[in-house]
């Protein structure tokens, strides 16, 4: 665990052991000078505490402004992080209540102690960190849980003052509660994650999204949260993630992506979604704003020349606007074809209108497999998608859609059950005179027909009609 959480600070954290240690044994010997009780325990919670602050903002950048509030309470306890949150305050905890003695004022210190520090890491730009819930909520139980066994110490002695700093202890927590409210709430972007549905991204994981991004941009970006979340109606599973700006003008900049997992093999990123943002965008040196498609694929080019060589290698590229006057600028596929057939490596790069990468899509499958001959023709696949619309909406209680645009336009490989298929891509959409049986559903994603058994799969990848 140590490992994992701190990886390559230990020149830091041996610093950070020597400073506490330090203050820790000086407040401990003016404690005895002056024959304070409880000297000892006064001079483990300064170097507890120094320790704790040293290691919550090692590594701080630019702050963020964001909170994530994970609703899923007991996801941190499965996280590497979230016992380490856990195990850090735990000493805090026990010396805190050793030396000082009040079970209030020691208990209002290890509930906004935490608080703080995640509100300071989301403002404070040289200690910024991402602000989330469950590192707070973990520190405050790893504090109590300290507390608690410094209780079960002292209560034979009876020594503990119950009433000592009640008072002083109630203000203090009526001002957080109303600086959290009125000051803090106003200051902070809130995101909501459902834990049922994202879990925290473990070590392993994280290193592939790291390799991944520095693969595309090399270290422009700081890599931000990053989450596990399942496929929906698949065995599979992708990790999420944001991507920081190191700009220290505009801190406030991030991005989105995704990594395939296990397998690792396919990453998007969407770093600019609007014609008006610039700050996220990839620059491409040697290149000034592009005017067309022409312009705009040889900024992709070099683009993927320095990052993605390989694509060179490519049977096909196509460049085509975004938008209908390529607001967002263009899009630039790089596709392999084996007699035919669509493989499965695939590489998109989007150039917006100021010359910068603002998208990247790849996928790192084989230039060359193995595959039966294709025994259905592009109108049977079609045919046989309309079939397996019909009975998904009479299976749905709906009626059977109409006025449906449905055209086979390609043949892919497609791995199933651990073997390379040959499958026609059914592109469905909506035309005018569609029918109110349509759903969503049926004009989503490409709908696949096996090229030779005839299987069907509607855009999510479920089996609608087998042969």
């Amino acid at each position: 665990m140590f490992t994992a959480v701190f990886k390559d600070h230990y020149g830091y954290l041996a610093a950070c052991t020597l400073v506490s240690l330090m203050l820790g044994g000086s407040v401990w010997f003016v404690a005895c000078r002056l024959r304070k009780p409880h000297g000892l325990w006064w001079g483990w919670l300064v170097a507890t505490l120094t320790g704790v602050l040293g290691v919550t903002f090692m590594g701080g950048g630019p702050a963020s402004g964001q909170c994530v509030l994970n609703h899923d309470f007991a996801e941190p306890f499965h996280t590497t992080q979230g016992l380490w949150n856990l195990a850090m305050t735990v000493p805090l905890g026990l010396f805190s209540l050793l030396a000082v003695r009040r079970p209030l004022p020691a208990l209002v210190g290890l509930v906004t102690l935490p608080l703080a520090i995640e509100f300071t890491q989301a403002t404070v730009d040289g200690l910024g960190r991402v602000c989330d819930s469950s590192d707070a909520e973990m520190n405050i139980l790893g504090g109590i849980l300290g507390f608690t066994v410094a209780m079960g110490m002292l209560a034979s002695s009876r020594s503990l003052n119950w009433r000592g700093g009640a008072k002083a202890s109630f203000t203090v927590a009526v001002a957080v509660l109303l600086l959290g409210t009125g000051v803090a709430r106003p200051m902070l972007a809130f995101t909501n994650i459902d834990g049922t549905g994202l879990s925290a991204a473990d070590s392993p994981q994280k290193q592939a999204v790291a390799q991944a991004v520095r693969q595309a941009f090399g270290n422009r970006y700081a890599l931000g949260r990053t989450y596990e979340q399942p496929c929906v109606g698949l065995p599979c599973k992708n990790i999420v993630f944001t991507l920081l700006s190191r700009d220290k003008n505009y801190p406030d900049a991030s991005a989105n992506g995704s990594l395939s997992w296990p397998d690792k093999k396919h990453l998007n990123v969407l770093l600019e979604d609007s014609d008006r943002s610039r700050i996220m965008g990839y620059p491409v040196a040697g290149f000034s704003e592009p005017t067309n498609a022409q312009e705009a694929f040889r900024v992709a080019q070099s683009y993927i020349r320095e990052r993605y060589p390989w694509a060179e290698g490519a049977s096909v590229h196509r460049t085509f606007p975004i938008g209908a006057k390529a607001e967002l600028g263009w899009m630039t596929n790089w596709r392999w074809l084996d007699k035919n057939v669509l493989m499965p490596r695939m590489l998109d790069v989007q150039v917006d209108r100021a010359g910068q990468v603002s998208q990247v899509d790849v996928t790192l499958g084989p230039t060359h497999v193995k595959l039966t001959p294709a025994k259905v023709n592009a109108q049977h696949a079609e045919a046989a998608v309309k079939e397996a619309m019909a009975a998904q909406a009479k299976a749905h209680g709906r009626g059977v859609p109409t006025g449906l645009d449905v055209k086979a336009f390609t043949l892919k490989a497609v791995s199933r059950g651990g073997a390379w298929r040959t499958e026609w891509l059914v592109s469905v959409t909506a035309s005018s005179n569609a029918n109110e049986n349509t759903s969503a559903s049926d004009t989503g994603d490409a709908w696949h027909v096996d090229a030779v058994n005839g299987q069907v799969y509607d855009g999510s990848g479920v089996l609608v009609k087998e042969n």
